[in-house]
């Protein structure tokens, strides 16, 4: 096994290239000073940062590749095996042998994947088997990470954070109309057809309020028309799909940011990029939510489908400036405790030295 020293250990990350959350890893990490080699199933052409591609194209020809990797691996010779998101991913690296495998989950991998079908419990329980530890970015998922497992695998909670440089406190301009935005890809389990009825019911009580959607995805079509059946053409901006690194000038002309998911979250890095813009955050209580929305505090909790409570929690925050205002400034400071990117890279550097220690 490698020789490297035990304070810059040789990383070689199984993920996914066309991930930005890979991306971020893969970079944060060469920029500590770690010599980082990714291996992904397929190579991002427009974001090439360097991966190895296995060439797979399906689930048939994943398993395939078991061989590749392996031996791939076994040529590059690192110090510490990591991979990332158990139902693929994960479950390739669990026929890979190596002295240090730390398995990465994400959230729909952990908590979707495993109920729509016995194999693919049984495929994760494949993929949390044989590693020295497991990083999961919330609690939730921690708790979900247990139900799977049958031997005392170390679990470590290492959020994934967000540049609060980048996603700063903007000014809003007071004479504009009251807006509400949602940067969650659009599908429906992200709560889209709730937050329009909520709208609904607003602009039906006299508000003059406007709506920002920004993102795309599988339901796009069916959410834009339900829009239109609700009458909101004039309310609703679909704004479409935004880089990351551009979605904090989105985010700081909006007044509320709005979470009501329907499905169990994973974590919620939407909220606390709002949060660190300095917006309130009405969201469901749903998964890993709770745990980066301070209700009362940082933003309002919602029982999740409930359109009507969501409504009622936007429009206590129309009314209450002061509110909004106090909700904001505590929510960036409840990220720049907890949620700094930097502190989650230095928390996962640190992981891997005591790996080889």
């Amino acid at each position: 096994m490698n020789t490297r020293s035990s304070e810059n250990p040789h990383i070689c990350l199984f993920a996914d290239e066309r991930s930005i959350h890979t991306r971020r890893w893969v970079l944060g990490l060469r920029n500590l000073g770690l010599k980082v080699d990714l291996i992904t199933l397929i190579k991002d052409d427009k974001n090439d940062i360097g991966g190895i591609s296995l060439g797979a194209r399906g689930k048939i020809s994943y398993l395939m590749k078991i061989s590749k990797l392996r031996k791939l691996v076994d040529s590059l010779n690192p110090d510490i095996f990591h991979a990332h998101y158990a139902s693929s991913f994960g479950f390739l690296a669990s026929f890979v042998n190596h002295p240090r495998k730390i398995l990465s989950v994400w959230g729909s991998d952990i908590v979707e994947f495993p109920t729509k079908a016995i194999w693919n419990k049984l495929i994760i329980k494949k993929s949390l088997s044989g590693l020295n530890i497991i990083t999961a970015t919330s609690g939730f998922l921690k708790s979900r990470v247990e139900k799977y497992i049958s031997v005392n695998t170390p679990i470590k909670v290492i959020p994934f954070g967000i540049d609060s440089a980048l996603f700063t406190m903007g000014r809003k301009d007071e004479n504009k109309a009251f807006k509400i935005g949602i940067t969650k890809s659009l599908r429906f389990k992200y709560g889209h057809i709730e937050l329009l009825k909520a709208l609904k019911r607003l602009i039906d009580s006299g508000y003059n309020i406007k709506l920002k959607i920004i993102g795309a995805g599988e339901d796009e079509k069916k959410i834009k028309d339900f829009s239109s059946k609700l009458g909101l053409n004039s309310s609703v901006k679909f704004e479409g799909f935004v880089p990351n690194d551009q979605l904090f000038t989105a985010l700081q002309d909006i007044d509320v940011f709005a979470m009501p998911s329907v499905c169990e979250e994973g974590f919620g890095v939407a909220a606390i990029e709002a949060s660190s813009c300095g917006l309130p955050v009405v969201a469901a209580k749903t998964g890993g939510i709770p745990e980066v929305v301070v209700d009362g505090l940082t933003g309002i909790l919602v029982e999740p489908g409930d359109d009507a409570a969501l409504a009622e929690a936007i429009e206590k925050l129309i009314n209450d400036p002061e509110l909004r205002r106090k909700m904001g400034t505590a929510g960036r400071e409840f990220v720049e405790k907890n949620y700094r990117w930097e502190d989650n890279l230095n928390t996962m550097r640190d992981l891997y030295l005591e790996m080889m220690r």
